[in-house]
């Protein structure tokens, strides 16, 4: 029961010591890429102490290493676009990372989508098929797409208009 009670002791004595070692770890984490306050605060949390993590994190506030979270959003959401992420899924990771949703414009996520499916399929790909064929060809373009993170009037878009196809898969002719 005394070795317990002296972890104990040891344990505390740790965690008032380790501020120092939280605000490194916050530099070094905000040295390899910005990071939100929530994410700073989930990785500290697995190291440190709640308070020890608090007042690393109250440091790095007054000393201006953390991003306003307004634009922070804009970088990431920035970085995502570019790398041809849907707005669903630009907002998931967003949320993950503890900043506020974004929003996008319907020709933007179109524009997106388009350069996608065209870098893969081509509207010739429809041509000659069978309607068996040209719904999976369909429903793997829309699997595609949605996993990406993209709205299904975007999908819809692109199929109809870009691909011509008739029809939805959601239609109730067949």
């Amino acid at each position: 029961m005394t070795e317990v009670l002296l972890f104990q002791k040891q344990l505390i004595k740790i965690g008032s010591m380790s501020l120092p070692e939280a605000k490194k770890k916050i530099m070094d984490y905000v040295a390899n890429r910005d990071h939100s306050e929530a994410e700073l605060r989930t990785k500290l949390q697995t190291r440190f102490e709640m308070d020890v993590t608090e007042d690393a994190l109250h440091w790095a506030r007054d000393q201006k290493w953390l991003a306003k979270p307004d634009a922070l959003t804009e970088k990431v959401a920035d970085q995502l676009h570019r790398r041809g992420k849907g707005i669903h899924s630009i907002n998931q990771s967003l949320e993950a990372k503890g900043l506020p949703t974004t929003q996008s414009d319907f020709e933007t996520e179109i524009a997106k989508a388009r350069k996608l499916v065209f870098a893969k399929w081509a509207a010739s790909d429809f041509n000659g098929l069978d309607f068996e064929t040209a719904k999976k060809l369909q429903a793997k373009i829309m699997r595609y797409l949605g996993s990406r993170g993209f709205d299904s009037d975007v999908v819809d878009q692109i199929l109809k208009l870009d691909l011509n196809v008739k029809g939805s898969l959601y239609d109730e002719e067949y």
